[in-house]
């Protein structure tokens, strides 16, 4: 999976003076990042965002904008888009397993990344921030506003038969991918289920 690449990677690619310490701390913070649960009670009224920055802050005082993961762009493409056959598997089950493996692909890798990014900057870390730093970074995956279908079995596309975690509902009720049903509207502007005219039409 790609954060134990990641992982792997930073450990071969660190060539500070402090490498015994430094494989120390990233598997101990492994092991940490890998323990870590789902908050049973999400708290929408925290900024997590905020919260993240100011841990970053400590760690990595000078760090990039872009370094503070996202997982909210993942809600404007389908998991099919992000060409990662297992992000496209888990998210299929519903249920909040597309957030799950969000956290699981992109936000373990980023944290080894911004970890081995504080000790070549600033030489030795210690595990609280770290560890205080993960936990906020997996709140905020959950946290964000993600829409209900993220938490419900997706439904199928009309048109390709694949599973469809953001459907487009169109005025006559019918359900497809955007781009599935733009393709379509290159051959014929109705449904393609009931042949309305217009689905893109808003009223």
């Amino acid at each position: 999976m790609e954060a134990d690449q990641t992982f792997q990677l930073y450990l071969i690619k660190y060539q500070g003076v402090h490498i015994s310490d430094f494989i120390t701390f990233m598997t101990q913070f492994r092991i940490i990042v890998n323990g870590l649960q789902p908050p049973e009670i999400i708290d929408l009224h925290t900024d997590t965002g905020q919260r993240i920055v100011e841990l970053l802050t400590k760690v990595l005082p000078h760090h990039h904008p872009l370094d503070i993961s996202r997982v909210r762009a993942f809600a404007s493409f389908e998991p099919m888009d992000v060409s990662s056959d297992y992000l496209e598997q888990e998210a299929s089950k519903g249920k909040g397993a597309f957030i799950q493996v969000l956290w699981t692909l992109y936000a373990k890798s980023n944290l080894y990344r911004l970890a081995y990014k504080a000790w070549k900057r600033h030489g030795p870390q210690t595990l609280t921030t770290w560890t205080l730093l993960a936990q906020a970074v997996l709140n905020g995956c959950y946290a964000e506003k993600w829409p209900d279908t993220v938490f419900q079995v997706p439904d199928v596309c009309s048109i390709c038969l694949s599973p469809m975690h953001w459907p487009e509902k169109k005025h006559c009720g019918h359900v497809f991918h955007l781009r599935c049903l733009l393709q379509h509207l290159d051959v014929s502007n109705t449904c393609p289920l009931c042949r309305a005219p217009n689905p893109l039409r808003t009223s």
